[in-house]
């Protein structure tokens, strides 16, 4: 039966080929399709034009249902939102590229915007806040920041460190040890975290929290052996210079005690530095202690030679001046070509009125080394003597030389001279 219908079918439509291509244009032809108790009849241009028809409406329902096709929807979708997020990085990269040339304005605002795109990252908002501490705006950054570890509390670690970093660079050293401690607590061997702190605290001069912290800057290898030895040093120094100015707490004599009793408490090696040596002596002559002072120097001078100290010990005058300068006349028996020596005998001289030998020790000491303060102290010396052009000689090599400024010392009237 179905075959039957298939070929009727194509009997049909072979009869209307057969018709439409002999005589179509004269005659529209008849069709009539019978099929059990139905039948269908219609002119053979009515059937061409409603089969068109049809086939037209059955495209435009074709094409509605593409159209609201849910998957065609959810495709359109994801493309549009593909293109808002590639929108978004391209505002990300390209913030990032004027964050690199330094224009801090244009950085700040496309990072910003790209904050906007589901798939930014935490590196928005630290540039973010980096280009807005460049600005010099302290809310802002702190904002982006704040707003960053509320984001991504996974990173609170690295954003705390910027934090802490923009902090130091705007020199809230308070606030940046709160945030350095806090950090501390989870991070204990974290290098840039021990670094920064320790660059904080010698900013702060807090030399207690920097003495406490020295192990573990060892430890970890964030400053090397010297470094580690020079911060020793400096908390050595500064920890002395503490005592004396606790004047307020203590008596002079409790103090000159306790600085007694940290001195000898302290390295073998700080005693023989020029540098701590002559910082313990000046604030014992702070305390009034000339005595103490002349004899740290003078124990240095015995057993390790330095420039720095015999002049030192020139410039002060540490009282009973005649011993002083037989001294020195001893050291003067081991560098009798030392113009520093010299020098100091000069002065010590001076002090002792003794000027034809001051004279003496300050010419000997320009021979040898032409120091500025040997010119300077000769051309004063020869000016009260009333030798007026050899002075300004002298006097013109001293402000050449450096200018620097002479201690006060006695002179002699002028045109008298006192015999050695």
């Amino acid at each position: 039966m179905i075959k039957l219908y298939i070929y009727s079918l194509l009997a049909i439509v072979l009869a209307l080929f057969v018709s439409l291509y002999l005589g179509f244009p004269g005659d529209p032809g008849y069709l009539l399709i019978a099929f059990g108790s139905y039948t269908f009849e219609t002119s053979l241009f009515a059937l061409l034009v409603t089969i068109a028809i049809l086939y037209l409406l059955a495209k435009l329902i074709l094409m509605v249902f593409r159209w609201i096709n849910p998957w065609y929807l959810i495709r359109f979708g994801r493309n549009y939102k593909d293109k808002l997020k590639a929108k978004s990085r391209s505002k990300t990269v390209e913030g990032l590229l004027y964050f690199t040339r330094g224009n801090w304005d244009s950085s700040y605002k496309l990072l910003t915007k790209g904050m906007k795109d589901p798939d930014a990252t935490v590196v928005n908002y630290l540039a973010a806040a980096y280009a807005a501490y460049e600005r010099g705006d302290k809310n802002v950054w702190m904002q982006s920041l704040e707003k960053a570890e509320s984001e991504y509390p996974s990173a609170r670690s690295t954003i705390n460190s910027l934090k802490a970093q923009l902090l130091f660079k705007s020199n809230q050293l308070e606030q940046c040890v709160a945030v350095l401690q806090q950090m501390k607590a989870n991070s204990l061997n974290d290098h840039c975290l021990l670094q920064l702190l320790k660059e904080v605290y010698l900013k702060l001069e807090d030399w207690e929290q920097l003495e406490k912290l020295l192990p573990s800057l060892e430890k970890n290898e964030v400053i090397d052996s010297d470094e580690a030895e020079s911060i020793r040093v400096r908390i050595f120094m500064e920890n002395l210079y503490a005592m004396s100015s606790r004047r307020a707490d203590f008596s002079d004599d409790e103090i000159i005690q306790q600085l007694e009793k940290a001195w000898k408490k302290g390295p073998a090696n700080y005693k023989q530095d020029e540098r701590i040596v002559k910082h313990y002596a000046d604030i014992l002559l702070k305390l009034n202690r000339v005595d103490l002072a002349a004899k740290v120097i003078e124990t240095v001078l015995n057993n390790a030679w330095s420039d720095v100290l015999v002049a030192r010990y020139g410039e002060i005058d540490f009282g009973n001046s005649h011993k002083h300068l037989l001294i020195a006349e001893g050291w003067l028996q081991a560098r009798p070509g030392n113009a520093h020596l010299l020098l100091s005998l000069g002065r010590l001289a001076m002090r002792n009125e003794l000027w034809g030998k001051a004279r003496e020790y300050f010419e000997t000491s320009i021979e040898i080394a032409s120091i500025a303060a040997a010119h300077g102290e000769l051309a004063r010396l020869l000016k009260h003597l009333g030798e007026t052009q050899a002075s300004d000689i002298h006097q013109a090599k001293f402000v050449a030389a450096i200018g620097a400024e002479l201690p006060l010392l006695p002179l002699p009237a002028p045109s008298v001279v006192k015999k050695d």
